[in-house]
């Protein structure tokens, strides 16, 4: 399924044609995913930010979110080739704030995309509504799989979901996510992926 010629949804349509004139040289389109296919861990934000991802065409990266994450593996010794980013959104929605019916017309990109990552051991989801995207796309209830932040959920056995805060300025600037909580989350995740 290629998400760059995806046009579901009208009010993200309409926001690209605004940006695209108050940002000429964004990318601002669907992002795809970075990673490889071989991936043991698959890291799913929100959506791409405006400076960042929507800017870059890359998921987490160019703004604070994307350099806090990257730093964070980078510190925990891990390969970024064998992770794989992507977002339950694909979009930049206005605002920063996605409709019920945009996250639900990218499901199947999701579905597709988690489908195609064979060695898949762990998800990390950043933040509820992440969290809740992936619950969706599997078709699990939300209620048997509570968002909390270092919660490990075992969906199968050899599949797991871990909860984290998203890794946004606010959360970090505020102390609701701190460096050493996410390098935990992290950490966490690499050593159910590795074992």
């Amino acid at each position: 399924m290629d998400i760059t010629r995806c046009s579901k949804c009208r009010r993200l349509n309409q926001n690209f044609l605004k940006l695209k004139k108050i940002y000429p040289y964004y990318y601002n389109s669907p992002i795809k995913p970075f990673g490889s296919n071989k991936s043991k861990i698959c890291i799913v934000g929100l959506a791409p930010g405006l400076h960042g991802a929507n800017r870059t065409g890359i998921p987490f990266d160019g703004d604070f979110a994307g350099l806090f994450l990257k730093n964070t593996l980078k510190n925990s010794k891990y390969n970024n080739h064998n992770i794989y980013i992507t977002n339950a959104l694909k979009c930049y929605p206005p605002n920063n704030q996605p409709l019920n019916i945009e996250l639900k017309n990218c499901q199947n990109y999701l579905k597709d995309e988690l489908y195609n990552l064979k060695n898949l051991r762990v998800i990390l989801s950043l933040g509820l509504i992440a969290h809740n995207s992936i619950l969706d796309t599997l078709d699990l209830p939300r209620n048997s799989y509570k968002f909390k932040h270092g919660y490990l959920h075992e969906i199968s056995n050899n599949l797991y979901l871990i909860n984290s805060y998203h890794c946004s300025k606010i959360n970090i600037n505020t102390g609701r996510l701190t460096k050493k909580m996410f390098s935990h989350v992290v950490k966490k995740s690499l050593k159910i992926a590795c074992s």
